[in-house]
């Protein structure tokens, strides 16, 4: 073989062997363009869900406002379309966007689409890739270029000793000389990754705030919803026996109900301040869990109403954790309001029974009953119990049909030991 071909075929070998490095990479960030842009819908999606928990708003009724409101919480814009539009040919968003439909159950077919800019690291892999196809063009032009030079290529006599080692010499240097661009090129590459991980960190804080923030304010509406109104209900219930004793049966009894209805008030007072400080209520904190029940109890007792009854095994409460008293206390108190108010119940019942792993309270009624399909999405309440209950790490049921009275069963996990 004659030297300059030799000398050829080792230059070739690096650069062959970059250009795989080259391809590998280009391969490497757009499977990790495709990862980020999966997490970044997902997370928004999520976000998504926990907004639309809040507002609790049927489809039907986003307007233009709510819908603005919705994409700034979001970051984008938020749409409302129906299935026609939907199966229509969708517009072409601009590069660096990125969107998904959210679709809601029933027969209309109403989904929401939500577009949103792309995260920042996408933006630098995008830069990452255009780089790369850059290099990797430059790599395929030399190739070519050292592939037609042989054809050029004459023999040694015709050429003398100090020309031919001239054009190697210039060869080499060209050899150096993509070899220190192509180091340029890597520390690039590395100071752009370092950028593009403070940006994803970047990234996961925001995205853990806006959690944290949509979290609280759910927490809060199903307080406000479970302990505050429900109290203030049974108050107003108490008030009305007292009102219907003064005006038939003289005033005997009034002064137990009134001083009942202000110790009730003066607790909730205590609870409001509390939620103010972002604590929980600290007269559910302090008390056993048998001793919050019998209040929650006597809070929602009134003359002519349902007589409660109480089967709870010591072996099962003893396991509810203080810190899980709250919780539990307010997914019986909406238990037995609802039972109160709309079932018209005559006699409630609540159990509590030990099983082998977890620990299952029930409340039973014998009032008219409902139809869960239908009382699906409507009012705060029926989902407040299986959310709350998610957030025990347990699960809710409740079984109910029209004249059948209603049974809420809610089961918490205990350690084996």
């Amino acid at each position: 073989m004659p030297s300059f071909a030799r000398y050829l075929g080792l230059a070739l070998i690096p650069l062959l062997t970059f250009l795989a490095v080259a391809v590998a990479g280009q391969s490497w960030l757009e499977r990790e363009t495709r990862h980020l842009q999966t997490d970044a819908i997902a997370a928004r999606q999520a976000q998504l869900v926990q907004a639309l928990a809040i507002t609790h708003r049927a489809p039907e009724t986003w307007d233009a406002p709510f819908q603005r409101d919705l994409g700034a919480l979001l970051g984008g814009t938020v749409s409302l379309q129906t299935a026609s539009e939907r199966a229509a040919p969708g517009k072409m968003h601009p590069p660096g966007l990125l969107s998904f439909d959210y679709s809601f159950p029933g027969p209309a077919g109403y989904h929401a689409r939500v577009t949103f800019p792309a995260p920042a690291a996408h933006r630098l892999i995008v830069l990452h890739q255009r780089m790369f196809a850059a290099v990797v063009l430059l790599a395929l032009v030399l190739i070519v270029v050292s592939a037609l030079l042989p054809l050029g290529y004459r023999p040694a006599r015709e050429i003398d000793s100090p020309t031919r080692w001239t054009g190697l010499r210039s060869e080499m240097l060209g050899v150096e000389h993509f070899a220190r661009i192509s180091v340029e090129h890597s520390e690039a590459l590395k100071r752009e990754t370092g950028a593009r991980h403070q940006a994803e960190e970047n990234l996961q804080v925001s995205r853990t705030l806006l959690d944290r923030s949509v979290q609280a304010r759910v927490q809060l509406g199903r307080d406000l919803h479970d302990n505050i109104c429900q109290t203030l209900y049974a108050v107003s219930l108490s008030l009305e026996a007292v009102r219907r004793t003064i005006a038939g049966e003289g005033a005997a009894p009034t002064g137990a109900r009134l001083d009942q209805c202000i110790a009730e008030l003066r607790r909730l007072n205590h609870e409001v301040r509390s939620y103010l400080k972002d604590l929980e209520p600290d007269a559910i904190r302090r008390e056993p869990f048998t001793e919050a029940i019998a209040t929650m109890l006597n809070s929602q007792s009134q003359a002519g109403g349902p007589k409660f009854v109480q089967d709870l095994a010591p072996e099962a409460t003893d396991l509810i954790a203080p810190e899980q008293t709250a919780e539990v206390v307010s997914i019986l108190r909406e238990a037995v309001s609802n039972s109160v108010r709309h079932g018209c119940a005559q006699t409630i019942t609540l159990q509590a029974r030990r099983g082998e792993e977890c620990v299952v309270l029930a409340v039973r009624d014998d009032g008219r009953g409902f139809d869960l399909a239908a009382a699906a999405g409507e009012g705060h309440g029926l989902a407040n119990m299986p959310a709350r209950a998610a957030a025990l790490g347990g699960s809710l049921k409740i079984t109910s049909a029209p004249g059948k009275g209603t049974r809420v069963l809610l089961t918490l996990p205990v350690s084996s030991g």
